[in-house]
């Protein structure tokens, strides 16, 4: 069957090893390879219940224990209770994956934005997120990233974002964080609108993902051309 655009768009961050369709959805367990080391998660596409039907089968099977998953938001509810006992996990945060093929309209600032490059590279993008997205798991030290930044008028990276861009696959970003100090200044956009627009030179499409509640974001993306193309829920191993 035709891959759901999600499975297709990330297709190159994960090793596919096991799937299961029903219905027009489709479930993968897959290994991803992270900074930490490997790992393996499930991931689905599709209607909520016929995803759900792909849950109950992998459940079936035997599919081994995962940390992680990725669903469509509102699979996980419609899973029978004996079917998650089995599969481990339980309803974690929700957000929005977004994705765009469309060149953005330009934005101002956009000068100030390239790849952070230089044998102190890794360093001073630590130090930007250390004040602009401390929380985020994109890591300076993973190689399949590239960063990009905004920088102000003394050379000071006041904002970043990964990029992992396989050759001719879509483009993910994350880790996209500003300054708190320089916020509202129009360095989200102007960094999205760069990167964006580099992107599409030579991928089919760019994405990332949101929080649900992050509606100054989303704004910002809506703006620049980017659609939600999947509503995620997470699900995780129980404490």
């Amino acid at each position: 069957m035709r891959r759901h655009l999600f499975l297709r768009a990330n297709a190159s961050r994960w090793q596919e090893e096991q799937a299961w369709d029903a219905d027009g959805a489709t479930l993968l367990l897959v290994r991803v390879r992270r900074a930490a080391g490997e790992r393996q998660q499930l991931v689905g596409a599709g209607e909520p219940d016929a995803l759900a039907s792909a849950l109950s089968r992998a459940a079936a099977d035997g599919v081994p224990p995962v940390p992680f998953g990725l669903l469509t938001r509102g699979a996980w509810d419609l899973v029978p209770a004996d079917a998650r006992e089995r599969l481990g996990l339980q309803a974690g945060p929700v957000w929005d994956w977004m994705w765009s093929a469309a060149v953005p309209p330009r934005q101002p600032g956009e000068e100030r934005v390239g790849p952070v490059t230089g044998p102190a590279a890794a360093e001073e993008v630590r130090a930007c997120l250390s004040r602009a997205n401390p929380d985020t798991s994109a890591d300076p030290a993973d190689p399949d990233l590239r960063w990009w930044g905004y920088r102000d008028d003394d050379g000071v990276l006041r904002g970043v974002v990964a990029v992992n861009a396989p050759e001719g696959g879509p483009v993910h970003l994350s880790g996209l964080g500003t300054d708190t100090s320089w916020r509202r200044r129009g360095v989200g956009s102007a960094m999205m609108a760069a990167v964006t627009r580099w992107a599409l030179e030579d991928h089919p499409l760019v994405h990332y993902g949101i929080w649900t509640d992050n509606d100054a974001a989303r704004r910002i993306y809506t703006r620049l051309g980017y659609a939600v193309g999947q509503e995620v829920e997470n699900i995780v191993g129980k404490a």
